[in-house]
């Protein structure tokens, strides 16, 4: 029997079964995720499968990968919040598995291996990522086989395995641009100097064939047949404006250009790294200590966490989602120590892991006891079942999978719990709030300052934003936001004329509104937690 193969299937359908559940009833937020939803739905309206599309416009935003895995899935499926959601958890299980098997081919440690899976798939924002429809899923995926194969064709002169990350490569430039290539590339350059520097006296070591085993001829021709044609489509198609939207406005303006100025600060990765790798921070920093240069994993591990770190620090549009990719060796180096504390039975085990895993089921706590819509009991009955079940493990598994039940057991029962009680702070966040207050198509619909796109998916209105002010750069609002939008002057003049229309005020927008003329002729007919919803009279 081929129990590697099991087990890549077993943490597979782990991740998908357990990332899944509960996602029919996690609403589509706005304005990230409403976004590609509604991409992909009005590319399948008119059938198009190169030009991404929204608001029955065409826009640049993204490449198609993301967008097609939607199409595909809907195709299949139907449309609704859970389809949705599909094809980012069987990314997330892809990732669990790949991350086992390379681990296990690089290390060759199957304790190892399935240990850096099971923190892989506890890790914060990997959860958080994998249940959110955005592009980081699977360009996370493609970031794992290039990072794992690009070690194995240095460490064995492999040219196979060169191949292969050039391959996972393009996949990634096609899921999210050019930065698929660019930084992987800067990477691996910096790593083959530094392999350089700290080989050059060792006799058996030759730059040359680091150097033609980065330049690869083959994967380089892949690479290009991979990735070029939907580029080479859009610029036959669209020309110029493929070229100033796509490459210029969401490539380069966006590195030059904050989208946010507030969160354009240096110390921003400082603090959501950390959190990222959350509950497994103290174990990968323990390892840090022992980081050795000549090692040829510890050099592209530190030369890639570091160069992903720093480049997006540099970046003036900031996201969580962004450095994503850069815990890629730190899962590793927890596990690591994990494994190594727990096999000579050292008593650091129990602070490194239990308790900053006590602290972070605690902070849980605390959130959903101090937020007053969300209810305590899953987490409470979870916390009564993970310490149930721990005593059990403890007691009667006395081997290495009992580290592997140990921590998994508890991750699935506190994410699980998690799960359950989000939905209403994503409705929050979701268009859907305002489906009872939507009576008909026909009906006009207004966005006081801001936009919720996934009004349109849910209602099938398309509402209209009134744009009041923001402090973002204007080329921001002009070229992403396709959503029909007037000006207040405009909004002004038109409204008193729409008997019955409905206007949607954000809290943050609240006052400015109550001061407006328009607001002698409306009356409230609800609210949210976020919003106040008014009728004209």
């Amino acid at each position: 029997m081929n129990y590697h193969a099991l087990r890549i299937g077993a943490l597979f359908l782990l991740t998908v079964l357990s990332y899944g559940f509960y996602n029919a009833y996690l609403p589509i937020t706005d304005p990230v995720e409403s976004n590609y939803v509604l991409s992909a739905i009005t590319m399948l309206k008119h059938n198009s499968w190169i030009s991404p599309m929204i608001y029955d416009q065409v826009w640049y935003d993204k490449p198609p990968l993301t967008y097609w895995a939607l199409m595909i899935t809907y195709k299949l499926f139907g449309i609704s919040d859970f389809t949705s959601r599909i094809p980012n958890t069987l990314a997330a299980g892809a990732s669990v598995a790949f991350m086992y098997h390379l681990v296990y081919r690089i290390k060759g440690s199957i304790h190892l291996a399935v240990t850096s899976a099971v923190l892989l798939f506890s890790a914060l924002q990997f959860w958080y990522i994998s249940h959110a429809v955005i592009t980081d899923g699977f360009l996370f995926f493609f970031s794992i086989a290039v990072f794992g194969y690009s070690y194995l064709a240095f460490t064995n002169n492999d040219k196979s395995s060169m191949v292969k990350a050039y391959c996972a490569a393009a996949l990634s430039v096609v899921t999210k641009g050019p930065i698929g290539i660019l930084l992987p590339g800067l990477i691996l350059l910096l790593f083959v100097c530094m392999r350089w520097i700290t080989l050059r006296e060792n006799p058996n070591y030759s730059i040359t064939k680091d150097v033609k085993l980065l330049f690869n001829p083959l994967g380089i021709l892949l690479f290009i047949l991979l990735a070029s044609p939907w580029y080479i489509a859009m610029y036959s198609i669209h020309g110029e404006q493929f070229v100033s939207g796509f490459l210029g406005l969401h490539n380069v303006d966006r590195a030059l250009v904050s989208e946010h100025p507030k969160f354009n600060v240096w110390y921003y990765y400082l603090i959501i790294v950390p959190l990222a790798l959350l509950p497994w921070t103290p174990a990968v920093i323990y390892r840090l200590k022992s980081i050795n240069w000549k090692d040829n994993f510890d050099l592209l591990g530190i030369i890639w966490f570091l160069t992903i770190v720093l480049f997006y620090s540099l970046v003036a549009t900031k996201y969580i989602t962004y450095t994503l990719p850069a815990i890629i060796p730190c899962i590793i180096w927890g596990a690591e120590t994990i494994i190594n504390l727990l096999n000579k039975n050292n008593k650091t085990f129990k602070y490194i892991v239990t308790i900053p895993f006590g602290i972070y089921c605690t902070i849980f706590m605390i959130a959903i006891f101090r937020t007053p819509e969300l209810s305590p009991v899953p987490l409470i009955v979870t916390g009564l079942v993970m310490g149930l079940l721990l005593n059990v493990t403890r007691h009667f598994v006395k081997s290495n999978l009992h580290l592997t039940i140990y921590l998994i057991t508890p991750v699935i029962l506190l994410y699980t719990a998690v799960t359950i009680t989000v939905p209403p702070i994503l409705l929050n966040q979701s268009g859907l709030q305002f489906k009872p207050y939507i009576e008909s198509t026909s009906q006009n619909t207004y966005i006081y300052g801001t936009y919720y796109t996934s009004i349109l998916y849910y209602t099938k209105t398309t509402p209209t934003q009134v744009f009041v002010h923001t402090t973002d750069d204007p080329r921001w609002t002009e070229g992403k936001a396709l959503m029909p939008t007037i000006t207040k002057d405009e909004f002004y003049q038109i409204v008193p004329n729409e008997s019955s229309a409905i206007i949607i005020v954000p809290n943050k927008y609240s006052k400015n509104f109550i001061e407006s003329p328009i607001y002698t002729i409306v009356k409230e007919i609800g609210k949210t937690q976020s919003t106040r919803i008014y009728k004209v009279n």
